[in-house]
Order: structure tokens, then sequence, then C-alpha cells
């Protein structure tokens, strides 16, 4: 018999995404009877509703074989605030009246949950639900539950870590803890742990991918039991940002779907229905017959012939990108005409569409920048960059799932680290230089030479070794300054890339595309960052424009730019007077290890120095 124990319906109406919160949409919308029956199709024996403290969901169903009466309960522990999930099966309604009134202090709850008998889970221990969660709470929870979930929205290494911290336990370890915190550890052998398994699905899309099985058990009864019993198996299939930026993606399309009623017009739209089969996984008979199909394909030749300069609104953007990559990469709108028995549409096909139409219309805003730059249409400038900011937030889904994958991923090292379960041996020490050029990368040493660095660049005239080379998305030359052009990194290949490596800090080797790229990347990912100066960009204004009002715009740009990194590398004291004049403040600028040097071995001393407070 097996479960998915976590799976969310249109009651979730607690929006836990601070980017589903600045849309006002709730958490999911999968109707309680299609949630069952894709639980049932997917092989799921027992089919539980768990929204956040509502159990509506699951008494709509809850006249159907194998449905188990669950939810989330959001708790608090009270000497600080700080949230934590609680998964609980098989209760009541007096029951669920019961624990919304405990829900407020953990320890209550857990001490009612107790005396009723009712099986309950720390649900994704790792997930800090309102950004206080450390390695001193986890350590509370181990010795308040002795069930934990294998959370199918976590990454692999967060999951793997749980599980290698719930095996390294002792009841010595225990013992400490307890007398660590005041807590009495629960259980008749509170060091041996049961886990489950759950997708903690909100769009439908990820149904029946993490579950918990236990053979021979014939009722719910008997499968808690072997839960219980350490029986049970987690099958899990892992997740990655991109599965989670896809349901992200997903709850806010069906948010929209239903607030405009798009249902109606989805057959006789393009783009409409590559979405909603991407975000939904509608099989192809619930989308309409042959008549459907043939305006589909009727739609899809007319787009191709779209042609023009760039568009206003949004929506006209997309339409002509989407027409520029039917005539490209057909391929990639080529729509599957039957369901599969687990109709989960790619996360990679979706960040793959995603990344190719973002670059398209980016790479037009951003030579509809250049383009008026020339001439300093301060208007047109304004007006471009205000529309392009919009279009960013499109991209907002894997900004939060990159970083919310890798908050998990830390706090889970850190956690199991201060247990002694380090499991596999720690990952060395990595720069990740971000750099318009291989040259300028692998000259941009920073303050310390480093054994492990790798530079980042779309210029390089061979891959391998220190230098990975991404495709650009395009590349700007200027008419009016031969041998002068801006190469457009591709965001999201850096970011993914940064995030599935070793990256440990990031050297910003010029403050262009490639330089803004490892800005947002380092900010994203939490991680440390530095920059070595360049006066290119202010260069660049002056030279083109010839206009003191857009070159003092670029100083300021540059200013802003080194206000989000840790430490600013150059090469000379004049230097690093005049970036201070420019509103860079003086304790983030360092000289350049070479000219340390120099200065060391020829006994001079540099009087900005002392006027930087020391950091030059």
């Amino acid at each position: 018999m097996q479960a998915d124990l976590h799976v969310h319906s249109r009651h979730s109406q607690r929006p836990s995404q601070w980017l589903l919160q600045k849309i006002g949409c709730p958490e999911s919308f999968t109707e309680p009877l299609r949630l069952y029956h894709l639980a049932r199709r997917r092989g799921m024996d027992l089919v539980t509703v768990t929204d956040h403290n509502r159990i509506e969901g699951a008494l709509e169903i809850a006249h159907l074989p194998g449905v188990v009466i669950g939810e989330e309960v959001t708790s608090y522990l009270p000497e600080d605030g700080c949230k934590v999930h609680v998964l609980v099966y098989r209760i009541s309604e007096a029951q669920h009246a019961e624990i919304q009134k405990l829900r407020p202090n953990l320890y209550e709850l857990l001490g009612y949950l107790r005396q009723e008998g009712v099986f309950h889970a720390a649900a994704h221990p790792f997930y800090a639900v309102n950004d206080r969660l450390t390695p001193a709470h986890i350590e509370k929870l181990l010795l308040l539950f002795s069930v934990f979930e294998i959370n199918g929205d976590s990454h692999p290494e967060a999951n793997r870590r749980l599980r290698e911290m719930l095996a390294a336990l002792t009841p010595q370890a225990l013992g400490q803890l307890a007398d660590r915190h005041g807590i009495a550890p629960v259980g008749p052998l509170p060091w041996v742990k049961r886990l489950i398994g759950g997708s903690d699905d909100h769009s439908s899309l990820t149904i029946g991918r993490t579950f918990t099985r236990v053979e021979g058990a014939r009722s719910a009864a008997e499968f808690f039991a072997g839960i219980e019993a350490g029986a049970a198996q987690v099958i899990e299939e892992p997740s990655s940002p991109k599965h989670l930026a896809h349901n992200l993606y997903s709850i806010a399309y069906q948010f929209y779907r239903a607030r405009l009623d798009l249902g109606a017009q989805v057959p006789h739209d393009f783009l409409l229905r590559f979405v909603d089969r991407s975000l939904r996984g509608t099989p192809e008979e619930e989308e309409g017959g042959i008549l459907s199909r043939l305006h589909f394909l009727w739609q899809a030749r007319r787009l191709r012939r779209i042609r023009g300069s760039l568009p206003g609104p949004l929506v006209d953007l997309l339409r002509k990108e989407t027409a520029r990559l039917i005539r490209d990469e057909p391929e990639l709108f080529a729509l599957p005409r039957r369901a599969k028995q687990v109709p989960q549409p790619s996360a990679e096909r979706w960040f793959d569409f995603i990344h190719k139409m973002s670059s398209r219309i980016l790479l037009g805003f951003a030579n509809h920048l250049l383009d008026h730059l020339s001439g300093a249409n301060l208007f047109s400038i304004f007006h471009t960059i205000g529309s392009a900011g919009g279009f960013c937030t499109l991209l907002a889904p894997y900004f939060v799932g990159f970083a919310h994958h890798n908050a998990q991923i830390r706090l889970a090292r850190e956690a199991a680290g201060q247990l002694g379960a380090q499991g596999a041996a720690a990952r060395p020490l990595r720069c990740a230089v971000f750099a318009e050029n291989a040259a300028q990368g692998l000259a941009a040493a920073g303050g310390r030479e480093e054994a492990e660095r790798v530079v980042l660049t779309c210029e390089a005239d061979t891959e391998g070794g220190a230098v990975r080379r991404f495709a650009p998305i395009g590349v700007y030359a200027f008419e009016e300054l031969p041998g002068e052009r801006l190469v457009y990194p591709p965001l999201l290949e850096m970011l993914d890339f940064c995030f599935s490596q070793p990256i440990e800090r990031l050297h910003l080797a010029g403050s262009g595309p490639t330089g803004l790229a490892g800005l947002f990347i380092g900010r994203f990912l939490g991680l440390p960052l530095e920059a070595t100066h360049s006066e290119a960009i202010p260069r660049l204004a002056r030279q083109l424009t010839h206009d003191t009002f857009i070159e003092d715009l670029a100083w300021k740009y540059l200013a802003w730019f080194y206000g989000h990194v840790r430490t600013v590398y150059v090469p000379s004291p004049g230097v690093a007077r005049e970036l201070i004049e420019k509103g860079v403040p003086a304790e983030k600028i360092r000289l350049e290890a070479r000219v340390r040097a120099e200065d060391e071995a020829a006994g001079r001393r540099r009087p900005v120095r002392r006027a930087a407070q020391g950091g030059i």
C-alpha cells in the first residue's frame, strides 16, 4: 500500500511563498476530486489532502475509498515565534477544531496529538517558513518528533542530509540535546526516527513523485502502524529549483486562468494552449477534438508570419517571440497527443522555453535601449528600462526556486555538521569569476590567488580548465565606436551552473552585462561578492554620447553596483580616491594584491590608505 502524504487542494488558501503573496494568489488550485483521481491514477492506494490549517478539501472526498483526512498545521515555537509545519493524519472534525486552538504553541499542540494518538510528522524540516529556522531549532525538532518528512519539493541534498542526520543519532547525542534545550525527548527509543514521503504538491504537476510505501498493509490503520514500526519505504523522485519554479508558474497561471476566465480561449489560442498543456498537464482529449487541432495548426502558421519592431505590450512581445521560436525551433512546441500514466510536463522543457523566450525579449529591450543611448533620448531610455524591469518579474519563479533550494541546502549542511553527520566530504572552496572575456577574468585575481577558480564568460577562444564559456543571447556592436561591443550573457543558464557547482564566492571582473549577471546571481544564492574595478561603462557612455549627464548616470550605476559587493579591488590609490568621490564607501576599497606586493617590496606606504580607513 502506498500514499503521497503531502498534497494541497484549492482549499489551501494560505499563501506561503513571497511571490504568490505579491499577486494575491492562493497556494493551490487543484480541485479535491481531480486530486483524488490523479493520485489513484498514479498508483496511490491512499489519498490524503494536507491543506494549510483546513480540512474542507479532504472532507469533499471523504466518502471515496482510500481517503485519509489530514492537514498541514502551522505552529510556532513560543520562545521566539519560529514557524514549524506539522503534518497530521486520520483526524476528526472535532480534533481539527482543537488543533486550530492549540497550534499557536508547538509544545501544547504536540502534547495534544500524542494524547489523542494522532499520527504526526515534522514537514520539510529544513524549510525556514518565516526565515527564523536555525540549527538550534532543528535540534529541538529532533527531540519533539519521532517522524520526519522526506519532502518532494526539497532539494535531494537536503533530503540526503536529513537521512544522514537521523541515522547518526545516538542515545548520548539525544541526551546532550535534551540537556542543552531542556526538552525531554519523545518516544521509547527517541534516537530511532521514522521517515515518510510526500510530494508537497501545490499544482497537480507533482502528485505521486514522492510517496510512502508499506508492503503488506491492507488498510490505513495498518499503513500508519507500519510506518511507526519502521516498515515504510520512501520513494523519492529528485526535485530541483527548476521543478519548484515550474510549480510556481503553474499556480500563478491557474490563478489567472480562473480569474480571467481563460479556459474558453485555450483551444483557440496557440500560446495559451501551449502554456496550458505545460502548466496544467491537461490531456489532449480534454482540450477539444479535430477542429481544435486544425485551428491550432492554422494559428501556428499564421504566427510565423508576424514581423515588426519591438512592440509595447508584454502580450505582443510574447506572441512575436513565440512566432520566432516556432520558426526556429518548432520541436520545442511539439505537444504529446496523449497523456501518460503520470502526465508530468518536463520542468527542463519549461525551463528551456522560458530561457529562450526571455532571452529573446530581453535582447530586444537591451538593443532598443542602446539604440537610443547614443542620442541621449532620456524618455525612451527610462521607458525601456521600466518595461524591461516589469518583464523581469516573469523570471521571478526561477529566482525564488534557486534561492529557496539554496537556503535549504545551506541550513541542512550546517545542522548536519553540528551534529557530526557530515556525510560526503566537504566541497572545496571555489570562486566563480564573471568576466566580459576570458583574459579579463584570468587577470582578475582580486585580493588572493585561487587554486580553485573558474572564469564564466561569453567571450573565450577556448573552453576548459579554468574557463567556462556560455553562448551569449546576443551581441550589440556600436556603429559609432568600431571595435566596441556589449555581449549579453544567459542569466538563467549561469544561475543554474553556479547553483549546481561547488561555488562559494563570486568575483565580478567588471560591471558590464556579465558582471551584472554575476551580481544578480550572487544576491539570489546568498554568495559573498567582490569586484575588480573597471571604468569601462562610464568611459563608453562618455565616448558614445558626449553628454555629461549620461556619463554621470553611468557613474551612479557603478556606485550602485559596488554598493552590493563586500570588496572592490582597485589598481591605484588615485582610482580609490575617485571612487570615494563618486560615492563608493571607502571601507569597501582594497588595493589589488599585485600593487600591495609592489608597495611592500619597495617599502612604500600609500597615504590614501589612511584616508580610506585602512581599506585601500
